[in-house]
């Protein structure tokens, strides 16, 4: 047996988190300074940021009356913080592109954006339009598909044989959705299964879920256009176009190169590009109907993915709750398994907001001290051997 060459350096077992502050929304500005039953300017900007630390402060004067005019501050620490005024290249090349090189090496990767609605997940991870955005403003998904293909181009000049399929798929009201299907009223059910290809037998995937293969950037970009489109969207207070369900696009890279036994090396990655549908206060987002059932059901799902991170931060555990919602049980190699992890919170830097950026900022750094992964490279340690039939060396 020839064992596959180890990794140049060894990847890190935590997830690296991020946080992005986004600008503050056109629609908060038109505000007026003050409001009805408050004390202070619902769209004052209370963040600030120094180096990999974002501090916060708490918009609301204390209780009794302080000699302290300072406003009372917390400060969080994470892997990096991406300011205001970052470029979407710049949270790109800090956040992202290391973590899809080691994938292109053969390590699972995942990058997934969470906070409150109308925070920029969505902006961050696709920019304003999946097709039609200015070069400074395209989005991680674009730009991994960039990088992705031109890393592939390269991979074919030293190994004969890869391919890189795409899917794509939504959980909404907890019910999973192909998003790519080519029968987009098909009722296919699908189920989270073991998938018998992985290098562990432990990782996960959907069965019945649409693959396709992807050549080209365009190709790639064909069928995430095709798939955003069928998503669930709706409008609310806070957003025009707030996303309903959480989506999760998976790009696989399988390898196959020949060694020098005769036998070949089978090497497999799987990269998850996962946006967050935002938790939701039904009274900031006007929600009513339909729309707060939805809501409720983020909240839930988003609930389920706390219960798993405190679980897993805990170190005393002996259970870890992943299946009590699809998106944790799809997130399980992501979470405390065989995945390299980035996660980018994005707040709000408004007085209105702060209780729920100071939720995102602790549950990032709960992700960021307790939870570990063991991330492996992704190779068939049993090399098969191709017995080649005279036919096939006659060339016939």
């Amino acid at each position: 047996m020839v064992r596959p060459p180890p990794p140049s350096s060894p990847p890190s077992s935590g997830v690296s988190v991020f946080v992005r502050v986004r600008n503050i929304p056109t629609y908060e500005k038109s505000l007026t300074a003050g409001f009805s039953g408050g004390d202070y300017d619902p769209v004052a900007n209370v963040v600030r940021v120094d180096g990999n630390t974002v501090f916060i402060a708490d918009p609301q004067p204390p209780a009794a009356p302080s000699a302290d005019p300072v406003p009372r501050e917390s400060d969080f620490s994470f892997d990096g913080v991406l300011a205001e005024k970052m470029t979407q290249e710049a949270v790109y090349d800090k956040a992202v592109r290391p973590l899809i090189e080691r994938c292109l090496d053969g390590y699972n990767g995942t990058v997934f954006c969470y906070g409150q609605t109308a925070s920029g997940k969505t902006f961050t991870m696709q920019g304003p339009s999946l097709r039609d955005s200015k070069p400074d403003e395209v989005g991680i998904v674009q730009r991994v598909a960039k990088q992705i293909i031109d890393g592939l181009k390269e991979l074919g000049k030293r190994v004969p044989g890869f391919t890189a399929t795409l899917s794509y798929l939504e959980i909404y009201n907890e019910k999973l959705s192909d998003l790519i299907s080519a029968d987009s009223k098909a009722k296919k059910e699908l189920k989270i299964s073991i998938d018998p290809d992985s290098a562990n037998l432990k990782d996960h995937y959907v069965s019945g879920l649409t693959e396709m293969v992807v050549s080209e950037v365009d190709d790639y970009l064909d069928v995430i256009v095709m798939g955003a489109e069928r998503r669930k969207v709706g409008a609310t207070d806070m957003n025009a176009v707030s996303s309903r369900s959480h989506s999760v696009l998976t790009i696989t890279i399988d390898q196959r190169s020949p060694i020098s036994d005769g036998g070949i090396a089978k090497k497999r990655s799987k990269i998850n590009l996962v946006d967050l549908a935002g938790s939701e206060r039904a009274d900031s987002t006007g929600a009513t109907g339909e729309r707060l059932k939805e809501g409720a059901a983020i909240n839930q799902s988003l609930s389920c993915l706390g219960n798993v991170v405190n679980a897993l931060s805990s170190g005393k555990a002996t259970h870890i709750p992943y299946r009590d919602s699809k998106l944790t049980y799809l997130l399980q190699d992501s979470l405390g398994g065989n995945s390299l992890t980035v996660m980018i919170a994005c707040v709000t830097p408004t007085a209105k907001n702060y209780q729920e950026s100071m939720s995102t900022l602790r549950f990032a750094t709960r992700v960021k001290k307790g939870v570990k992964n063991v991330a492996s490279l992704n190779v068939d340690a049993n090399v098969l051997r191709w017995v080649l039939s005279p036919l096939y060396l006659a060339g016939t």
